[in-house]
């Protein structure tokens, strides 16, 4: 998977989330992404800036995208019209945590974990999915990222279909074995919310 994080003006949102679909079909056709989804950092360091999902069955989907990013009129019309500029962009590993039925919609909200952990700890993780999916988990995607200052750290991104959800599902965890399990095993370094637009 690769993420990417971007500053936008906030009056240039609209054409910029128009720009990103027309990217993300791009990426889907030309470099072979199995799944793209974008929105709008809600919360955190990086609030107010566009955010870029792209997933890939194998790494070579990720060089195939940067030749979609010199070739696309949706690419350049972000960086030169809009004049978007990068401020993050991470290669992450997912692991298979097994959530059961991960549904093709696009969610309304992301929630973004980041973690350290001296170990993957993937039957703890495992052990806790059964409580993300009762409470409207759509997606569940867990991390190893591969770049960056946090090279080795984990990422646990969810997406879900309302912030009632999102509510739910960590009131649910605070009473939870599992998770608190889990906590005994990550550090986590930071939550946020994106707030998805496709």
């Amino acid at each position: 998977m690769m993420i990417t994080v971007a500053k936008c003006a906030p009056q240039k949102f609209g054409h910029a989330i128009e720009h990103l679909e027309s990217l993300a079909n791009d990426l889907k056709t030309r470099a072979g992404a199995a799944t793209t989804r974008h929105g709008i950092v809600a919360t955190g360091e990086h609030t107010g800036q566009l955010i870029l999902f792209q997933t890939y069955e194998e790494m070579n989907g990720i060089d195939r995208a940067f030749d979609v990013y010199e070739k696309s009129k949706a690419y350049k019309g972000l960086v030169h019209d809009l004049a978007i500029s990068v401020t993050l962009r991470n290669i992450l590993r997912i692991e298979d945590v097994g959530l059961k039925n991960p549904s093709s919609d696009v969610p309304a909200y992301g929630v973004a974990t980041r973690a350290k952990s001296a170990g993957l700890e993937l039957d703890r993780l495992r052990t806790a999915v059964p409580h993300f999916e009762k409470n409207g988990a759509m997606i569940f995607r867990y991390c190893t990222i591969l770049t960056g200052p946090t090279a080795g750290h984990r990422l646990l991104v969810v997406g879900y279909p309302s912030m009632d959800a999102v509510e739910k599902t960590y009131d649910t965890l605070r009473g939870s074995a599992e998770y608190n399990a889990i906590l005994e095993t990550h550090e986590i370094e930071w939550r946020n919310i994106i707030r998805i637009t496709g």
